[in-house]
């Protein structure tokens, strides 16, 4: 379930970020973050989980845009990977670890479109209206695509999102986003513990990135 500022050079503000624009072709997307063109972003960390300080494992994401596509890529450090073997819906995404992007036009939700990505590549896509009004329904954008890869501190999750799709929330070059994950892990047989991290602390009582109060803002550069 949020957000900071992510210049080319450098993270600035936490609540905004400015996305690099890199030559077309540069990225490939394998879930390696291999190219020489990620360089031309930092990480942004600084993850939180307001709701536990203790549990706050390490989260980097970079974000880079070139003509057609706004490209991201998650690396997470978990020593308990779950996700479900089988899907008998996407909605099964929901039951493990996943990463995951909120995209809005406007600060107050007022339409909003989410992206939901395990650590096998698997995506629940909805939108949504505040508050928490979801249509699971929608479907990615075509020409969306994502692979993830696993390593020995966790898992990778690599995409692209179709430019033409993140123009349309675009008010001038800016519009509303946020970042976060869902940290499970198991204890026992049964029981599944879950965690909630996120880039903007939203200030509620109880885990809930469903408030505008999670999201920052994007600028895309030229």
């Amino acid at each position: 379930m949020i957000l900071p500022l992510v210049m080319s050079q450098a993270c600035t503000h936490q609540n905004e970020y400015v996305v690099a624009t890199i030559p077309d072709g540069s990225i490939t997307v394998d879930g390696t973050r291999s190219e020489n063109t990620w360089s031309e972003t930092h990480a942004i960390k600084s993850f939180l989980n307001p709701w536990d300080k203790e549990v706050c494992p390490e989260t980097s994401l970079f974000l880079l845009k070139d003509t057609a596509f706004l490209f991201f890529f998650f690396d997470v450090v978990d020593h308990q990977i779950l996700a479900e073997p089988t899907l008998a819906t996407e909605r099964d995404i929901e039951k493990g670890d996943r990463v995951e992007l909120f995209f809005s036009e406007d600060k107050g939700m007022g339409d909003y479109y989410c992206f939901e990505i395990d650590p096998k590549g698997r995506t629940l896509a909805y939108s949504a209206k505040n508050y928490r009004n979801f249509d699971f329904d929608w479907d990615v954008p075509s020409g969306f695509h994502v692979a993830a890869q696993r390593h020995p501190r966790g898992y990778t999750v690599e995409g692209a999102i179709p430019l033409a799709f993140i123009e349309t929330l675009c008010r001038g070059p800016i519009l509303y986003f946020g970042a976060y994950r869902a940290e499970f892990s198991r204890v026992g047989n049964d029981t599944v513990v879950e965690n909630w991290l996120t880039r903007i602390d939203p200030k509620t009582p109880s885990p809930d990135f469903h408030v505008p109060t999670s999201l920052g803002r994007m600028k895309l550069t030229d």
